[in-house]
């Protein structure tokens, strides 16, 4: 299954990532932490694995695929969206999972969205908008208010620094806007929505609770490194030290839309070691070697995933006696020795096919269909044994067969294929 493949291939930079998190320990590297998590955000958001099945067997002849766009939702025939040719299948149940899975999401992101618009339309109610100058930056505008406790950035849009009014301009407060002005730079808060929704479409796997970890970790990190960059040690020691006392006073509430200068407490020994740390360049090779196995092993995934073989009827004409016929063969047949179906193109060519169910399974592929005959098997409780015949179909890229048509019946004594 498609999610499944996407699933594995979100996780393998997320192994990766915690495999050298284990084993360089203080001197891992945490941008090479945040791009691996980027990686598996790719893997886990993106069906790279269907490339193969959308594009067309002579990529010499590519058609403009924006120009035929047609939307329909067809569920008697299973059949949930069709865009300029790619076809979207799912069973039932998978539908009612689907289904119940979006009335959840859709519920809390509800709830997330006016817990958000309610807080940002009270943040600016409450504070006062003002400009500081940061040396190689250039005038950042943040709000104060003496209701805040700890400074934090604060949207996904239209994002801003919030800082309490004791926030003044000394050296220290030029670090801690730093730190908040990096969070904004690299769009965290977006970054976390997306880690968010990789949990969601991925429930089943709890490994995807990392990706929001361990960015959040991450990225303050990052985000303390950016502040800490070109001071002193003394001043590293004052920074590291506001941190402490701050985390040790305020209790932080963590979600998705909002970025605290403290972040988690669990992580605050980690946080100070690596701020008071020297040389914290990573080697390059080393990066560039996890993000190229990351890639190598995600990418595999594309000659995992195969879809299922499907089989869809579209005819239901009644079987009349005059389309029937009657044969008696001693020959043996073994076109159906191990499946009920047998097709062969009108250039006598014949494609397997194999049957689990004639229910429709999920399949994401632009088709590119061959025409001709198949017959269904059908045992009979005498030993013989119904060939009916009808017109079909068969796409050469997932063996997608539709059967069209009915043509005629053949009726065995005594059944020569198996």
């Amino acid at each position: 299954m498609l999610l499944i493949c996407m699933s594995i291939a979100g996780t393998v930079p997320l192994i990766i990532c915690l495999l050298l998190l284990l084993l360089q320990r203080k001197k891992f590297s945490y941008r090479l932490g945040r791009n691996l998590v980027f990686l598996s955000l790719v893997g886990y958001l993106i069906p790279f694995q269907v490339v193969k099945y959308l594009m067309p067997e002579d990529l010499l002849r590519e058609t403009d695929s924006l120009m035929n766009i047609s939307y329909f939702i067809n569920f008697d025939d299973k059949e949930a969206i069709s865009y300029n040719g790619i076809s979207l299948w799912m069973s039932d149940w998978i539908l009612m999972v689907g289904l119940c899975w979006l009335f959840l999401v859709s519920g809390f992101s509800i709830y997330e969205i006016i817990k958000y618009h309610r807080l940002t339309r009270k943040l600016k109610r409450i504070t006062e908008t003002r400009n500081c100058f940061l040396p190689g930056i250039g005038d950042v505008q943040y709000r104060i208010s003496p209701l805040i406790g700890s400074p934090y950035t604060i949207g996904f849009l239209k994002p801003f620094i919030v800082a309490p009014e004791s926030l003044d301009n000394s050296r220290l407060s030029e670090m801690i806007m730093r730190h908040e002005y990096s969070h904004l730079r690299r769009h965290d808060s977006a970054v976390k929505l997306l880690c968010l929704l990789a949990i969601c479409l991925h429930f089943y796997n709890p490994l995807t609770l990392l990706t929001l970890l361990l960015y959040t970790s991450f990225s303050e990190n990052i985000a303390d490194q950016a502040a800490t960059e070109g001071f002193t040690t003394e001043e590293r020691k004052a920074y590291a030290v506001a941190l402490v006392n701050l985390s040790a006073r305020n209790r932080q509430v963590p979600v998705v839309w909002k970025n605290n200068l403290l972040g988690a407490k669990h992580t605050m020994k980690r946080r100070v070691e690596f701020i008071m740390m020297k040389n914290r360049k990573a080697s390059k090779i080393g990066t560039a070697a996890a993000i190229l196995a990351s890639v190598f092993l995600s990418g595999t995934t594309v000659f995992g995933y195969a879809p299922m073989q499907t089989v869809q009827i579209t005819d239901n004409t009644p079987i009349t006696e005059e389309y029937m016929a009657f044969k008696d063969s001693e020959t043996q047949d073994e076109s159906f020795n191990t499946t009920s179906l047998h097709f062969e193109t009108n250039n006598h060519e014949v494609i397997p096919v194999s049957e689990s169910d004639l229910e429709t399974r999920a399949l994401i592929c632009t088709h590119n269909f061959k025409s001709g005959y198949v017959d269904r098997h059908y045992s009979q409780s005498n030993g013989g044994c119904i060939v009916k015949t009808y017109t079909a179909k068969i796409c050469t890229k997932c063996n997608h067969l539709v059967v069209l048509d009915y043509v005629s019946t053949t009726t065995y004594a005594k059944c020569p294929h198996k």
